[in-house]
């Protein structure tokens, strides 16, 4: 029978060198490859971007709040124990402005005349926490406190910001605030959720201020008519004192801005205690020594 020969085999380092050999790609290949690349580490840096500005600014707000709570209950102490403080920032503990300043003026309540803010106006003048915000709606231990100025560095720090072009709690006119709708504590992430009759109570050096809900809606940014001494018509006179906050909306942008306004309902002297509704919380913010408070009801992002 008639044999083939076979074929002559290759040396075995040029079988090696061969299957070695790269695999060409196409410069297309490349693109794509590159693209799909540059596109997992945009999608890792957002989710640690995200991460950061949810979690984790939330956790250095939680930081501040507490420290600027706990200023503001020390400075107040100090207001009811002159002796043990210089008084330089407070007044004289009287009720008085201090310095032979002249006291500023409250509102008239029906049966009630609601002292001024004097206190509280030298606290916000030196650019210390000025109040403590109380919300029972937005959460069981739902507390803020205010510092002077709307931008990034008040909100921040304390919660809620003062518009400084506005009225201090108790003079007749607006006593505006603003505050984060999220990130950074989203102090007012519930804010949607108040409804018409609900207290809100703002304590303050220079006593309790109670405030009922009037309404809530939406507006467009450029409308600061909301903080006008009467909201909404920069005419007219103020009488009363209304409460205002204002956040951003929708969630996770700014295009517009939620306003709620309140009015003063009712006024009591530091020395009657808290409120009966805030009682509580107020007791768990000056015994707080960790993070402030409990914000789990603002958690739902």
């Amino acid at each position: 029978m008639p044999t083939h020969p076979l074929p002559p085999s290759r040396p075995r380092h040029a079988r090696r060198s061969a299957a070695a050999a790269p695999v060409r790609r196409s410069v297309g290949s490349r693109i794509l490859g590159g693209v799909g690349e540059l596109f997992i580490t945009l999608g890792v840096l957002g989710i640690l971007f995200l991460v950061w500005e949810l979690w984790w600014t939330g956790l250095e707000a939680d930081r501040e709040r507490n420290e600027a709570t706990q200023e503001l209950f020390s400075n107040i102490e100090a207001l009811e124990n002159p002796g043990d403080s210089n008084g330089d920032a407070n007044g004289d503990g009287n009720g008085n402005g201090g310095d032979g300043e002249e006291s500023r003026g409250g509102v008239e309540l029906e049966d009630l005349v609601v002292p001024g803010p004097d206190h509280t106006a030298n606290f916000a003048d030196q650019g210390g926490v000025m109040a403590m915000v109380y919300a029972p709606r937005l959460g069981a231990d739902w507390a803020a406190p205010v510092v002077p100025g709307v931008g990034p560095e008040s909100l921040n720090r304390a919660g809620l910001g003062h518009y400084s072009s506005t009225q201090l709690p108790g003079e007749p006119g607006n006593f505006a605030l603003a505050g984060h709708r999220q990130t950074y504590g989203n102090i007012l992430w519930n804010q949607d959720k108040f409804a018409v009759g609900d207290l809100i109570y703002v304590q303050s050096p220079d006593g309790w201020y109670i405030y009922s809900v009037t309404e809530t809606y939406i507006v467009q940014p450029n409308q600061s008519d909301v903080l006008a001494p009467v909201p909404g018509d920069l005419e007219a006179e103020a009488e009363g004192s209304t409460l205002t906050l204002t956040t951003c909306h929708p969630p996770y942008t700014t295009l517009e801005r939620m306003i709620t306004h309140a009015e003063l309902v009712d006024y009591a002297p530091l020395s009657d205690g808290p409120p009966s509704a805030v009682a509580d919380t107020v007791e768990r913010q000056m015994q707080a020594d960790g993070p402030f408070g409990d914000l789990s009801s603002q958690e739902a992002r």
